[in-house]
Formats: structure tokens, C-alpha cells, sequence
């Protein structure tokens, strides 16, 4: 029926579960930069991470609405309501910029694969669980075998996503991959959407979006043209609603694509 298969990544193909209110983390990411030079206690540095994201969302979301504001200018489009189309909540922030700014506050500058090995030890600390659903791989493989196209659309950073895509084995399933840390936005966001449909040449007609969360997944989807295939998982968010009309409901992910 679908041409094109677009996947959400952790809860969906992704068993994780994770942990960045452990003290133990802070600690050692703490020691980490301190053997860097960037002088840091361990509260000290949890509460400079959190005011980096609150700043540079704030800093992101101004200049999404300064460009969207621009862009209708350019297509002769009424102002109106233009700032009000893109919310804090559709924001992204990127720890390629994030990382190297927490060094800078403590005068230490870092090349961008430092920052990548930052991200990847704090991860690792905070994770506490990581494994594929059963059935993924497989359900990846089959769609390729059977000539559909397959894309991920997912909330997540690129420079810890990355590594566990290709440490699960499952990075080179797909025919592009979308982090949301790249483009500034995230699900359930038209703006992230679009994004992927419109650089791939994506028909939403021919198109299905496979997740476990209702807002960023179903009805991101359906109001953006786009079916749904809805699977729910532990990691699920307790569901606001109905779920769209134009939404499948599945139990298992094998269930995704019967031949």
C-alpha cells in the first residue's frame, strides 16, 4: 500500500532507557572536563547544561520565526500571525553547539570530535538500557527486500544517535535519516516534517509514519498528510486522545509489513 516508510527511532525500533538524574553521572562528566581544564562541580555542571538548553532554544526559536517572517515577506504573504506558526516546543537544540559552549564558559575550547566524545561518555553514563525490539532488524531488512523505501524521523542528537544506530547494526537500513538536532526542530513539528518530505521527495500519499507516541507520531503525521501506523511501547507517552482516523494500531512491529 505505502511506497515510502518513515520510522521513529527510540520506543519504536529502540528499546532504551536512560538516566540523567543519577548524581554518579554529573560526577564523572564533571571529572571529565575537569582533566580538560574546564573546572566544573558536578551541580555546577548539571545546572550550566540545563540554562545552555534553556538559551539556546530560546536563541533558536528568535531566529526560526525571524526566517519564517522573512520567507513570507518574500512570497508577498500577509504578516500576520507569522512569529505565532513556530512554538518553543517545536524547538531543537544541537549538542554540536551545546557541548562546546559549556567549555567556553569555563575558557577551554574543544574541536568538534571532543564535543562528539563528550556526548557519547554522557550517554553512556546515563544509559541504562539499550537493545533492539525484537523483530526490528528483520522489518528494516524486509521493506528494503521488497523495494520500499525506508526513513527515520527522529527526536534525538546525532552525536550519541549515530554511534548507537550503527552499534545496533541497524544505521545502514535506512534510505535517509532525519535527527532532529540537525534541522532545529522536532516531532510533532510541520516544520521537521516537511524537512524530510520535501528534500526526499516524499508524496505523502505513498507515505506512512510508524511510531509509538500519539502527538509526535500519529497526529504529527495526519497533519501533515501522512497515515500512521501506531505501536505502543513502554516508552509510549499516555495518550492525550483518539488517535487519527487515518491511524493503524499495532501490537508488534513484525505487524508493520505483511507481504
Amino acid at each position: 500500500m505505502y511506497q515510502n516508510y518513515i520510522f521513529d527511532l527510540y520506543g519504536t525500533l529502540v528499546d532504551i532507557h536512560t538516566n540523567e538524574q543519577k548524581r554518579y553521572l554529573w560526577e564523572k562528566m564533571a571529572l571529565y572536563m575537569r582533566l580538560q581544564g574546564a573546572d566544573y562541580t558536578a551541580g555546577e555542571l548539571r545546572k550550566a547544561y540545563h540554562a545552555q538548553i534553556a538559551a539556546q532554544r530560546a536563541e533558536n526559536l528568535t531566529a526560526a520565526q525571524a526566517a519564517l517572517i522573512s520567507h513570507n515577506r518574500r512570497k508577498n504573504k500577509v504578516e500576520e500571525s507569522t512569529a505565532e506558526n513556530i512554538l518553543s516546543e517545536e524547538i531543537e537544540v544541537s549538542f554540536e553547539k551545546l557541548i562546546p559552549a559549556l567549555y567556553q564558559a569555563k575558557g577551554v575550547e574543544i574541536s568538534l570530535q571532543q564535543a562528539a566524545d563528550w556526548a557519547i561518555a554522557f550517554r553512556t553514563l546515563s544509559l541504562e538500557h539499550l537493545s533492539l525490539y525484537e523483530g526490528a532488524a528483520d522489518l528494516l531488512k524486509k521493506l528494503r527486500e521488497h523495494g520500499k523505501k525506508v526513513f527515520l524521523l527522529s527526536n534525538a542528537q546525532r552525536l550519541f544517535t549515530e554511534p548507537e544506530m550503527r552499534a545496533l547494526g541497524i544505521y545502514d537500513c535506512f534510505d535517509a535519516v532525519c535527527y532532529s538536532s540537525d534541522i532545529g526542530f522536532v516531532k510533532p513539528s510541520a516544520h521537521f516534517y516537511q524537512k524530510l518530505l520535501r528534500t526526499q521527495g516524499l508524496n505523502p500519499q505513498d507515505s506512512v509514519m510508524v511510531g509509538n507516541d500519539d502527538r509526535a507520531d500519529a497526529w504529527g503525521a495526519h497533519d501533515n498528510g501522512l497515515d500512521s501506523i501506531y505501536i505502543y511501547t513502554r516508552q509510549s507517552p499516555k495518550a492525550a486522545g483518539p488517535l487519527p482516523v487515518n491511524c493503524r494500531t499495532i501490537c508488534d512491529i513484525s505487524e508493520v509489513y505483511n507481504d
